[in-house]
This record gives structure tokens, C-alpha cells and sequence, in this order.
């Protein structure tokens, strides 16, 4: 057997975007520079990507790795008994010492690590077009009222002053973003991952849904349905001023030809600027019999965790490297400056994936979608069923 055969992988994951695909064929890039062989199983969209491997699983026929979003439900994968665990590679590579401890606790179970995490992706930005900031005389909200006051200058000049996707999952990370902002990062934090069902149904969660509900008026009448990417494309093209998104987006914008700083503009979103909203891409590694196959999950989880791929992986996703001594050097200033930010332990916070499990992030979506399109649900009535489903969120 040659041995590109004995290192072949089959790789699962929903990175489809023009910028996405560049990024993942990093590493395959680097994994058949290595000596191995990548074949690439894409499937559009996070839900059905997990699908197709669950079922791949169940079918006796497991992909080499899989990406998972890091949180509750890669826990629970581990806990089926169907992931590798990599052990052995972590403490040769002293993981514990250089990925955030949320991390490093959300690649556990019981005891083992059973997670490669390639990525930390922060929410909780605020994108916005140069051209039109500079046109109308803003600069980059740093509070809400700020930002209402912009969004009125930039509608009477006829732009769109906020670009919103209309996915119950976009609407779920927009809540969440205004969240950490009203209620504070260290209630926030309490909600996430203490599941504190009192303060859920706070003061500062019903401002998040009044807020929410204030921005009804800047968005554009074609939103619903549409996709993150092509609302990223609203703000490159200055069709819309602002758009809070993940750092995914910017890996859009770089893609298109614009650059930060210059023709479009990065500041984490209002009232939130000292917190890091983690969402963490990982890669889990199905027990397989094979042993050559073994071998190549094993050299393709050294690959992802080598700090040097990680930065040029995460220079087409807009990401930062999940490993903290990676040199960050060579990114752009809107990833340099969520570093600063990300450095700090207390300013990272969970994303609803690593604060609940897939049943319960997909509640909380569907609530604020509900609450969204359903202008007689008052915001105090939203923040009580919000209450509800933190209450009930079982671990």
C-alpha cells in the first residue's frame, strides 16, 4: 500500500463560502503536502453537515473528521462513545497551556480530548462601510443610542442603515450580541453557563428584545430568508452602512477586494467592545478500525493545530487561531485588535453552542425569529419565555 492510500481522509464540514473554501483548502493543502490524500465532503449549511455525518456514522461508513461548532454538543457526541480521543497529540503538543480554558473545557469529556479546534470566531462585530460613515459625518457607534443616532443620518441619506439576514440562527447571534451589550458580559456569562434562569428574565434581557425591536425600523424590506453572505455583499457594495455579523463576514469582504481600514470598517457592536463572543470551530475524529486511517486522522489533527497553518487558515477566514502563541502578526488590524480584546480570560464569553445543546440554541432562535416577525409580542414577554428555556436548558 503506497502511502498517500494509508493517509487518505475524508472530510466533512460546511465551509462553502468563496472565502470558506479557500480557508479549508489550507489544510488540505498542507495535509497532501504531508504525504496524505484529502477527499473533500462539503455539504451547504452547519445542520445538514452534521446530519450527513451523523448518519454517515450510523451507517457504518464514518467520515475521518467532521466539524462541529465547540460547546454541549460535541460533549454529548463523546458521550455516544463515537469520538477518538486525542490524548496523546494534546499533551505532546501541551494544548491545555495554549487554547482559552473555555476551550480546553469544551474539548473534554471526562478527562480525554476529543476535539481539534481550528478557529475562534468572535460575534460580536460591527461592520460597516467607509464610504458611507464618511458621507454622513459617524463614526462607529460605541453605545446603542449612538447607533440609532447614526442609523437616522443614514437613512435620510437613502442608504440602508442596518443589514440583517433574515435566518432564525442570524437573528439568534444578533440577540445574543445585544445581550452581552445590555445586560453586561458578567450576567451574560451567568446566563450562558450558570443557565441563571433569574436573571434570563432580567432587565437587561427585556432591553435586549426592546433594542432588537427598535432596529425593525433600519432594516430592508428584502431581508427575510436572506443569507449572512449576501448582506455582507450589501455592506461591500455601500448599498448598506452596517451589519453585526461574526468574523466570518470579513473573510467576505477580503474575498471581494476590500480591505480593512480602508474601504470597510471593524469595531466590536455597541456596548460589548470589552467582550469576545467565542463561536469555535472544531474537527471531532470518529472511531475508525483501520489503522492506516487512524494514522491519517492523527497526522490531520497535527495539522490543524499547527500554529502556523492555523494563521494562514485563518487569514481567509477572518477568524483568529484557537492556539494563543500563534504569531498573529501577519493578520489584518481588525483581527490584531480582537486579539488584544480575546487575550484577556474575562473578556471571553460563551456563544449559545457552548453554553447549550443543540435543542436548546435552537429554542432560543426560534424564540427571537418569533419575536421578530411577531410585532404584538412585548419584549417583556419574549425575556419571560427566554427565562422559560434557560430554566429548563438540561445539560
Amino acid at each position: 500500500m503506497g502511502t498517500a492510500a494509508a493517509q487518505t481522509v475524508d472530510v466533512v464540514h460546511w465551509w462553502t463560502s468563496g472565502s470558506e473554501s479557500k480557508a479549508i483548502n489550507v489544510f488540505a493543502e498542507e495535509f497532501k503536502k504531508r504525504g496524505g490524500t484529502w477527499i473533500d465532503s462539503a455539504v451547504v449549511s452547519g445542520q445538514a453537515a452534521r446530519a450527513s455525518a451523523m448518519n454517515r456514522i450510523a451507517g457504518g461508513d464514518p467520515p475521518s473528521a467532521a466539524q462541529w461548532n465547540a460547546g454541549v454538543a460535541v460533549r454529548k457526541l463523546a458521550e455516544e462513545g463515537i469520538l477518538t480521543d486525542l490524548d496523546d497529540l494534546a499533551a505532546a503538543g501541551n494544548w491545555e497551556k495554549v487554547l482559552p480554558p473555555l476551550i480546553v473545557k469544551n474539548n473534554t469529556y471526562d478527562g480525554h480530548i476529543v476535539a481539534v479546534p481550528t478557529n475562534i470566531h468572535g460575534n460580536n462585530w460591527l461592520w460597516y462601510s467607509t464610504k458611507i460613515f464618511s458621507e454622513v459625518g459617524a463614526e462607529p457607534p460605541k453605545t446603542w443610542d449612538e447607533f440609532f443616532a447614526v442609523a437616522d443620518k443614514i437613512k435620510a441619506k437613502g442608504y440602508i442603515p442596518f443589514g440583517l439576514g433574515g435566518e432564525p440562527w442570524q437573528e439568534g447571534l444578533l440577540f445574543g450580541v445585544i445581550l452581552a451589550g445590555t445586560a453586561g458580559k458578567d450576567a451574560y456569562r451567568k446566563i450562558y453557563v450558570d443557565h441563571d434562569a433569574e436573571l434570563a428574565g432580567g432587565p437587561g434581557t427585556v432591553k435586549a428584545f426592546e433594542t432588537l425591536r427598535r432596529l425593525q425600523g433600519y432594516v430592508d424590506e428584502g431581508h427575510a430568508g436572506r443569507k449572512w453572505n449576501d448582506t455582507t455583499m450589501l455592506v461591500a457594495s455601500n448599498k448598506a452602512a452596517m451589519q453585526i455579523m461574526g468574523d466570518w463576514a470579513k473573510g467576505e469582504f477580503v474575498a471581494a477586494g476590500l480591505a480593512p481600514g480602508k474601504e470597510f470598517g471593524c469595531v466590536l457592536a455597541p456596548g460589548a467592545q470589552d467582550a469576545y463572543i467565542l463561536t469555535v470551530d472544531v474537527f471531532v475524529f470518529p472511531k475508525l478500525q483501520d489503522e492506516a486511517k487512524v494514522k491519517a486522522q492523527r497526522l490531520l489533527a497535527e495539522v490543524m493545530m499547527d500554529p502556523a497553518v492555523q494563521v494562514r487558515f485563518n487569514q481567509f477566514k477572518g477568524a483568529l487561531p484557537a492556539r494563543l502563541d500563534a504569531d498573529v502578526g501577519t493578520l489584518d488590524p481588525c483581527a490584531q485588535a480582537g486579539q488584544k480584546v480575546l487575550a484577556d480570560v474575562n473578556n471571553q464569553i460563551p456563544n449559545t453552542a457552548l453554553g447549550f445543546n443543540n435543542d436548546v440554541e435552537g429554542q432560543i432562535n426560534d424564540l427571537v425569529a418569533q419575536f421578530w416577525t411577531t410585532p404584538e409580542m412585548t419584549a417583556a414577554d419574549a425575556a419571560k419565555q427566554f427565562a422559560d428555556i434557560v430554566a429548563n436548558a438540561d445539560l
